[in-house]
């Protein structure tokens, strides 16, 4: 609304990083303009999980946040 996220909301299925990144990063978005949540990087989203990824599992981490990206 006003190009503001006010709210997020998501419903899925996945491993425990998946699910966990998307529901930190859904929290970090509501507030932000449009470009600032568009300016949420892979390395933020890394970050804001706070634990170190195999390869395999770093794509478990972004699957919500190219989800967004694409939405946005």
């Amino acid at each position: 609304k006003d190009d503001v996220v006010k709210d997020v909301k998501f419903e899925g299925e996945g491993c425990a990083i998946s699910q966990a990144a998307m529901s930190i990063l859904s929290e970090e978005l509501i507030g932000k303009t449009v470009e600032e949540a568009k300016a949420i990087s892979s390395e933020d989203i890394v970050e804001m999980l706070g634990i170190e990824l195999s390869p395999t599992r770093l794509k478990c981490a972004l699957l919500g946040w190219e989800s967004v990206n694409e939405a946005i």
